[in-house]
């Protein structure tokens, strides 16, 4: 479709619906980072890993390749197609899901890393020459979460948490996802949310919190100028955070 810019162009309206964003959620294991994502409205969590048994009426499909991820895709775009098709006859049809959840997104990387592997014909990246085996697991690995976006829907990544060493000193060690650099540096570029999820025991119980700022001892960040520094873990919190945010930012 041919892009007008002086008929299309209008100015841009801060989505206050979560479905239009896209965050990276990190945190120890059992800290209820599947739980939380999987209280988007119309969720569809693809399960690199099983972490989802335990959680009823989760809207789930184990994914065992990135093959089966591009399935997965091929069919949320003929989706997409439908509804567009149906928006210009000026009709309306519901979309069965609005926010993919990638659970883990260390899996899916690899998983792509091993597609590239086979397409290509080698036992292992590295033995693609020059560096161009890393460039094309990069792009492929890029270009389908951004195809997610794309589409209209959110997404929302999941990592666990490991620990980088300050490079200013190194007694200080830094949460951070266990990403390996090159899809991490693809992942936060991509996302407007980078939440880090800790628990803390207290004498009321254990007390779950997502962190959205940086400090010196975690790794997080948001898109969002007033936002909240940290928040109770929930989804809903997430969401008055967001508001809170945008309505801050245009006062």
């Amino acid at each position: 479709m041919a892009i007008n810019i002086f008929k299309d162009v209008t100015p841009n309206v801060v989505s206050r619906n979560l479905n239009g964003y896209s965050m990276l959620i990190y945190g120890d294991a059992k800290a209820g980072k599947t739980t939380f994502a999987t209280r988007a409205d119309k969720h569809l969590l693809l399960g690199f890993e099983k972490g989802y048994n335990a959680l009823p009426g989760v809207m789930a499909a184990p994914i065992n390749s990135w093959a089966e991820f591009l399935q997965v895709l091929n069919q949320l775009k003929t989706d997409k197609k439908r509804r567009d098709l149906a928006a210009a006859k000026g009709e309306h049809l519901e979309a069965q899901f609005e926010t993919i959840i990638i659970d883990i997104v260390d899996i899916a990387y690899d998983y792509c890393e091993k597609y590239i592997c086979s397409r290509e014909g080698v036992e292992t990246i590295g033995d693609i020459g020059f560096g161009k085996g890393y460039n094309l697991v990069a792009q492929e690995f890029d270009s389908k979460l951004r195809s997610i976006i794309q589409m209209d829907y959110g997404l929302i990544l999941i990592s666990h948490a490991g620990f980088v060493t300050d490079p200013d000193d190194e007694t200080i060690k830094i949460a951070s996802p266990t990403l390996a650099k090159r899809p991490k540096n693809i992942v936060t570029r991509l996302v407007d949310i980078y939440g880090y999820v800790t628990m803390d025991v207290t004498e009321e119980g254990t007390v779950h919190t997502m962190h959205l700022r940086r400090t010196p001892s975690w790794e997080a960040g948001a898109r969002f100028k007033y936002i909240a520094d940290s928040i109770e873990l929930d989804y809903k919190n997430l969401v008055e955070a967001v508001h809170d945010a945008i309505d801050k930012e245009a006062a």
